[in-house]
């Protein structure tokens, strides 16, 4: 009896110490629990409520896929996959735009030698016309170098250009006998004006009607000059300037008519003017 008294009194001082263990581990697992549901909210909130990651896209049209909403537990509505709405934009700056005519005739008539229109489509032939308007936009210190032809002389053209800017000359016009050397130095940013001449584009035979119809209407663009005021330079497209040749003309101020000659060799040795009588003027 004394045995079975002892075990059970054994038994009543163990109970304590095993309901205290049984205790500590109910919180231990309660406290893992309660961490490991803390951990799942903190991702899934932090998922659903991050900004879209820069280059991500909805797969179709490339556009960033807003994730708006907070914790999946929350008791607002499910997440919106529709964009956001742009911040609205600050207004344009008022700019007072030129009418398309009048930035047309600014272009042809004060656009820097070499710079291309752009524009892209060619102006009417009429806004070609050769004007006293034209020549004043382009002369400087009231003097303008002017040479013309076909558009077989284009390279010729290109050539005289290339020479004379490259000299710091830009008070340049060129005259156009056909419609396709017009467009073609049109499109390469070279003043150019129609002559009216109807000369065909190809190459013209020396001595042929054509090439007789040219030398006449060199005489007729010189007279359409004379009226407007200005000195010119009037230059066959074969010509190359390799330098200024406005400070030896100032050398002579009396002369109302400088001009060369096809002669072969100098009739002076110094740069005096040479003896007309001993060359070939025209």
């Amino acid at each position: 009896m004394d045995a079975v008294a002892e075990r059970r009194a054994s038994k009543k001082r163990r109970r304590p110490d095993e309901q205290l263990r049984h205790t500590v581990l109910l919180a231990v697992y309660a406290v893992a629990v309660a961490g490991i549901i803390f951990t799942t909210v903190v991702i899934f909130s932090s998922v659903y409520t991050s900004s879209p990651v820069a280059g991500a896209g909805d797969g179709r049209n490339g556009k960033p896929l807003h994730l708006v909403g907070t914790s999946p537990f929350s008791a607002s509505s499910p997440p919106s996959t529709s964009p956001s709405p742009p911040p609205p934009s600050s207004p344009s700056p008022n700019v007072a735009r030129t009418p398309k005519l009048q930035r047309e005739l600014s272009d042809m008539f004060t656009r820097a030698v070499w710079d291309v229109p752009v524009d892209s489509k060619m102006p009417d032939l009429k806004s070609f016309q050769l004007t006293k308007e034209m020549v004043k936009h382009r002369a400087k210190d009231n003097i303008i170098f002017v040479t013309f032809g076909n558009h077989a002389f284009l390279d010729f053209i290109l050539n005289w250009v290339k020479h004379l800017t490259d000299l710091n000359i830009f008070d340049i016009l060129v005259g156009a006998m056909d419609t396709k050397l017009l467009e073609a130095l049109y499109w390469k940013g070279i003043p150019v004006f129609d002559m009216g001449s109807k000369m065909i584009a190809k190459d013209i035979s020396w001595g042929s009607s054509k090439f007789h119809k040219l030398g006449r209407d060199k005489a007729l663009l010189i007279n359409a000059f004379l009226p407007f005021g200005y000195e010119f330079v009037m230059c066959d497209t074969d010509t190359v300037w390799l330098k200024n040749p406005l400070p030896y003309f100032a050398r002579f101020p009396e002369a109302d008519i400088l001009t060369s000659s096809d002669q072969l060799r100098p009739t002076t040795m110094d740069d005096s003017l040479e003896v007309w009588q001993n060359g070939i003027f025209y």
